[in-house]
């Protein structure tokens, strides 16, 4: 017990660590409290001696649950001690908006008795002037030494210089749910973010956090060299004690006419230990209410509702399906006795929804019944609060999409999947399955985890099971598949980009190496040695010769190209645009200029400015899918789009923008209030913004950086939803958007105002001022805010 515990794992490192460890036990109690460390923890932190590395890379593959975060913040608190003296900081990357939203709240409340200040970055892919002020911050009370931030915005700030700007170095890089680097859509940029960090920032270090792979010594070695480590453990031990298996409706003979009876059936396919012993049909029995018959409980919405309803007398249950309109199905029938002793936070968020969607809103009456919705279709601010109340125990189920897999951690006792599949057909990787199985039974629970996955027929249980025992394999670069399947048009990669956008980061990271490299005249000899900085180039040389020739040839192409006179090289770095796409800015930006970013006329109705440039964007090849989704696959229409996010910047509320643009077809307001969320949140402001920011790089060159810096606020603007630089400082410190414009204007905030010392005026104002600038909802939105922003 003495060697187990936290004091012992950890004594000897530095005061930091231990003062760490002081507050963890003094903040600790009933079963909250922390005072030894789980075996991973301790083999990690002890036995492999991780506080006391000086490994260039280390990849920490663990089971979910198994404490990585815990491990994490032990290796920050050291790598910043070590270089205290320079001021050194940590880079955080997390892969998705909701994991840099809960990293923060997290690493803010843990770390804020230490004196250590976490910010965050917004994923818009841009550095507006008020961030920019946030990173160059140097007075020491307010100066980061902890940044969150996506891979993709990371990305784009290391290319712009800011490691440089900040002018302390980066001395650690933490890698959350680094197994994306295979994602065919994003991984590519991942990897090459971490091969230039590898490359150009001399004093960092590498922390990768993974469920288990097979090869993760492979992919330390890629980073660090000789000098890296692997700290892996598998099937040896595991985090909790969990089942895993198939709920099927079965015949149980006959009803009245023609009907049949059933009973649900739970075949277990998977258990974490062999002590672990079920029937191999345990049966759930019934559940009338929802389905009489046999052929009513065939429906898999049914059929999962049913099976949550069923495990949830065990414990809180996520309960996933494919598509947000799903969900909201899942979601009612998940309802069971509306509940008259609800938790005052409970009470709060219905306030808070009904204020921001109105109280026909939907889900103001599902929490009444302590039944949670999480999808893409909801402000990020619901979404985080619906996060939060389950985090808090206050839900008896949450219905999700089963994107949630790729995104933020939830204690529960059972999880049901209704699809194995993301929305449009993609299948989930073994990785985000085992991700969602081990958030069942989590070390807190203290009892078993369930998760069922449900089967409407023999068929589909046979599709379940080969499923399930899918298991997660070697770590693989996405630069092999990218290239596989773009096989034919690797030769001219100059055209690629226009009919495989998701090469765009890898003839980036060709122009960004070519720059930095002071653009030799014998880069091409060089390019080899450029792409071993690669994970996936000497793999794919070894696993298809043929493709990674055709490959090499085209990029001696390409870097000729690079090398012609003229060459816009530096707006690549600045926009996150390959050079083709910047081309192709150039070539239709007509009369677009520097007297074009006028803020009093770019957003105001009856002029045509925003929609010109909509116009360009549309053709920019990174840009176009997400914009032409939004257009529901219509021909391109930049007027409809700068509509829309005129009126979003103007302050329309959502159901409005959802009545307004998304209703066609006669759709219900949820129906249409959720496809203006997918589109507005998950796609055109996000996309727009980066847009708006690569536009305003290349129309305003000739402009002083004063000048320039003085329009950097815009595309932020759009991001946010707000009409004022003031507004955006708030939206960016979590300021829910229907408060911030009032907010911004009674604090009366300037654009000289830092983000630390508008951080400090909130957390010291009184909920009297916030409803005297805010009327009766400003107790609510306070409330949001400090849950928001870690306070709370």
């Amino acid at each position: 017990m003495v060697e187990n515990s936290l004091w012992t794992v950890t004594r000897a490192v530095n005061s930091r660590v231990t003062r760490f460890v002081r507050e963890l036990v003094s903040r600790g109690r009933g079963d909250r409290a922390l005072f030894d460390v789980l075996p991973p923890q301790r083999r990690t932190l002890a036995e492999h001696g991780l506080l006391g590395s000086s490994r260039r890379a280390v990849v920490v593959s663990l089971p979910t649950s198994s404490g990585k975060t815990l491990i994490a913040q032990f290796r920050m608190l050291q790598a910043l001690n070590q270089f205290d003296d320079q001021k050194g900081w940590v880079a955080y990357l997390a892969p998705s908006r909701a994991l840099v939203n809960q990293v923060t709240r997290q690493l803010r409340r843990d770390f804020q008795p230490l004196g250590v200040v976490v910010e965050r970055v917004s994923p818009a892919m841009e550095v507006n002037g008020i961030e920019a002020g946030l990173l160059a911050e140097s007075q020491d009370d307010t100066q980061f030494r902890v940044l969150v931030a996506t891979p993709e915005k990371f990305d784009l700030m290391l290319r712009q210089g800011w490691e440089e700007k900040i002018g302390r170095p980066l001395t650690l890089v933490v890698v959350d749910e680094a197994h994306t680097i295979q994602d065919k859509e994003r991984g590519l940029r991942l990897e090459l973010l971490l091969a230039t960090i590898n490359r150009e920032c001399r004093e960092a270090q590498f922390l990768l956090l993974t469920p288990f792979i097979k090869n993760a010594r492979e992919v330390a070695r890629w980073l660090g060299g000789q000098n890296s480590d692997d700290i892996s453990l598998g099937v040896d031990w595991q985090p909790n004690d969990r089942a895993i298996g198939i709920v099927s409706p079965m015949d149980s003979g006959a009803l009245k006419g023609k009907s049949r009876d059933y009973r649900l059936s739970f075949q277990a396919v998977h258990t974490s230990r062999p002590s672990i012993r079920l029937d191999e049909d345990f049966s759930l029995g019934k559940e009338e209410a929802l389905a009489a018959s046999l052929s009513k409980a065939k429906d898999i919405g049914t059929l999962a509702a049913m099976t949550a309803r069923k495990l949830s007398a065990r414990g809180p249950v996520i309960a996933m399906h494919s598509r947000p309109d799903y969900v909201w199905k899942l979601a009612e029938k998940l309802k069971s006795n509306r509940s008259d002793a609800l938790p005052d936070d409970v009470r709060f968020v219905q306030d808070y929804v009904a204020a921001e969607l109105g109280v026909a809103f939907p889900l103001v009456d599902l929490l009444a019944h302590r039944v949670g919705v999480h999808h893409g279709g909801l402000p990020e601010e619901v979404r985080m609060l619906m996060e939060w109340l389950f985090e808090q125990g206050h839900l008896d189920a949450l219905a999700a999409t089963t994107t949630l897999a790729q995104g933020v951690n939830f204690p529960v006792s059972g999880v049901v999947m209704a699809a194995t599949q993301y929305p449009f057909g993609q299948d989930m990787p073994p990785e985000d399955f085992w991700n969602i199985a081990g958030r069942a039974g989590r070390v807190s629970q203290g009892q078993l985890g369930v998760v069922a996955l449900v089967a409407k027929d023999e068929s589909e249980v046979a599709q379940r099971r080969e499923f399930i025992n899918r298991n997660t394999g070697d770590l693989n670069s996405a630069l092999i598949q990218i290239a596989r399947a773009a096989a034919d048009g690797l030769e001219d990669l100059g055209l690629i980009v226009y009919h495989h956008p998701e090469w765009s980061s890898f003839l980036q990271y060709l122009a960004h190496t070519y720059r930095q490299m002071g653009q030799p005249s014998n880069f091409a000899d060089q390019i080899e040695q450029v792409l071993r900085g690669t994970f996936g180039f000497e793999k794919l040389r070894i696993s298809d010769s043929q493709i990674a020739r055709r490959l090499l040839n085209g990029i001696h192409r390409y870097v000729d190209y690079l090398a012609s006179p003229s060459q816009p090289l530096k707006l690549v770095d600045s926009t996150g645009f390959s050079l083709q796409s910047i081309r192709t800015v150039l070539a239709h930006k007509g009369d677009l200029r520097p007297d074009s970013w006028n803020r009093e006329r770019l957003f105001r109705s009856g002029d045509n400015t925003l929609q010109n440039m909509m116009g360009v964007l549309l053709r920019v090849p990174e840009l176009r899918d997400n914009l032409n989704s939004v257009l529901g696959g219509r021909s391109p229409d930049g007027d409809k789009l700068a509509r829309i996010l005129k009126d979003w910047v103007n302050g329309a509320d959502i159901a409005h923008i959802a009545t307004q643009y998304f209703s066609e077809g006669g759709a219900d307001a949820v129906t249409a209030l959720t496809k203006c969320g997918q589109n507005l949140f998950g796609k055109l402001t996000h996309t727009t913004s980066w847009g708006l920011n690569a536009l305003l790089a290349i129309t305003t060159a000739e402009l002083n950086d004063e000048e320039r810096n003085r329009l950097s606020n815009l595309p932020s603007q759009v991001y946010y939803g707000v009409a004022t630089d003031e507004a955006v400082s708030l939206r960016l410190l979590g300021v829910p958007r229907r408060a911030a414009p009032r907010l911004a204007e009674a604090l009366r905030l300037t654009r000289e105002d830092s983000l630390p010392a508008i951080r400090q005026r909130l957390e010291n104002l009184p909920e009297q001022a916030w409803s005297e600038a805010l009327g009766r909802e400003g107790a609510i939105y306070r409330k949001a805010w400090m849950i928001l922003d870690g306070a709370q």
